[in-house]
């Protein structure tokens, strides 16, 4: 990878952050932002009950003097750890947004813009401005390094800090110099193992990219500051985490274009990994065909949108590790009749259903499947104990940009993830309807106050 050190790409990066208007995006940029941050909400709402952010509350948040909301727990905490605990909530179901190329970024933006804005009285219209914010730059080096090995690193740890601090600054408001501080700091907080995918560890991921980017921010407007040409630098980030296939000549051209409408992003249909939702999908559409019968099944092969060994988890040792198992995925396609937050907990994949499918799944490496999210696709085949067999192949799912969910659709994922939460009709209805007109409240007060009440529901 070259350097060009006449070209500080962390200044352009800065300038960018620091000088932001909403005005300058267009309304295409806010609705989409609305549409992430509501699914956001409800992720972050439904993950609360998992046992990662459950545990982490109960280890981390022991100082009620804090100023912020932690969902899933009445106790305020102090901006970081709020930031940290809600981040990985939110990410513990891996059921929000993807970006694309895929980088986690609701979960590694929404929690540090949410505890900031309620710390310092935030408008809520000056986070959806942090949000795109963060979104842009997170994605715009995300895309940079669309080509490059990851070298065994998770993105959101690798890029989420990035875009957390960009979206931090914005809330604080923090000039261009501080915000090249910050990012020298909060560059030096990247890692993230992929090797932890399918364990508790993950979610904390894009939880310390989140708190990474809001102390580094914090920090910077206190007057400390890190190498102010972190990006680019021999030594630096994008040296030490991609290869030569990094163009870094695409950041600030990429910083023009508005990531969060174009490419956009793809809404998770089921609450596993981004590959999964194809073999899912075809699963599903499976079950509907005329004669089709689950029991009968004697062989399933599975032509994966991206074959990888890490995805491939013939008997996943838990519900969580069945999230990054494209045998599970095809078991509990094949088996249930709806797929949702429940088809990943220990009781469905310890069941007799899931367990006799794992072992008759065959996955097989199609390399003529094209590995960009736009044009992927998968491909299921059954057999039946008759001789019969069905074939079904997956495009396109709902949710992704070219066959996007309906406005009702992602209401109704919504609507699960706070029913899921133990909030009652009137509220989620209420919550979705202000989260809709973001822009034009006060403050965040009513929609937290709302999410504050999931506290009642958890231990």
């Amino acid at each position: 990878m070259s350097h060009d050190h006449n070209l500080s790409i962390t200044r352009g990066v800065s300038e960018y952050v620091a000088t932001a208007n909403l005005q300058t995006f267009p309304s295409t940029a806010i609705e989409a932002a609305k549409v992430v941050i509501l699914d956001g909400l409800g992720c972050l709402a439904a993950g609360s009950l998992e046992s990662a952010p459950t545990l982490a509350r109960k280890a981390l948040n022991d100082a009620p003097s804090g100023s912020c909301t932690v969902i899933g727990t009445s106790i305020l905490a102090s901006p970081a750890t709020a930031a940290l605990l809600n981040g990985i909530a939110l990410h513990a179901l891996d059921y929000e947004v993807q970006g694309m190329p895929p980088a986690h970024g609701t979960s590694s933006l929404l929690p540090g813009i949410l505890a900031l804005s309620e710390r310092y009285a935030a408008a809520p219209e000056r986070a959806i401005l942090a949000f795109i914010v963060g979104w842009q730059v997170q994605q715009t080096v995300r895309t940079a390094a669309r080509d490059c090995a990851f070298r065994g690193f998770h993105p959101p740890g690798v890029v989420g800090p990035l875009g957390a601090v960009a979206a931090c600054s914005v809330i604080l408001g923090l000039s261009a110099d501080q915000v090249a501080g910050a990012i020298g700091l909060a560059a030096s907080r990247t890692g993230g193992l992929f090797a932890n995918n399918g364990t508790m560890a993950k979610p904390t991921h894009p939880g310390n990219a989140s708190r990474s980017g809001l102390e580094s921010a914090l920090l910077a407007k206190a007057g400390m500051f890190g190498n102010k040409q972190i990006l680019e630098m021999p030594g630096g980030h994008f040296e030490t985490f991609f290869d030569d296939r990094f163009c870094p000549t695409d950041i600030m051209s990429g910083l023009s274009n508005c990531a969060i409408v174009n490419p956009g992003f793809t809404i998770k249909r089921y609450p596993s990994e981004i590959y999964m939702q194809w073999v899912i999908e075809a699963c599903q559409q499976l079950r509907l065909r005329t004669g089709f019968d689950a029991s009968a099944i004697v062989e399933v092969v599975v032509e994966p949108p991206v074959f990888r060994k890490t995805l491939s988890r013939p008997q996943p040792v838990s519900g969580l590790d069945g999230k990054f198992s494209y045998e599970y995925a095809a078991a509990v396609g094949l088996s249930q009749d709806n797929v949702v937050i429940a088809s990943f907990d220990d009781g469905t994949a310890f069941s007799a259903p899931v367990q006799k499918l794992l072992p008759l799944v065959r996955l097989i490496h199609n390399e003529e499947i094209p590995q960009t999210l736009d044009a992927m696709w998968a491909r299921v085949r059954v057999k039946l104990a008759d001789g019969t067999e069905f074939t079904e192949r997956c495009d396109r799912f709902p949710g992704c940009p070219e066959s996007p969910m309906s406005r009702d659709q992602r209401h109704r994922k919504v609507a699960d993830c706070l029913a899921t939460a133990g909030l009652p009709v009137d509220e989620v209805n209420s919550l979705i309807e202000k989260t809709e007109s973001l822009e034009k409240l006060p403050s965040w007060a009513p929609i937290l106050d709302t999410l504050s009440r999931i506290a009642r529901t958890v231990a």
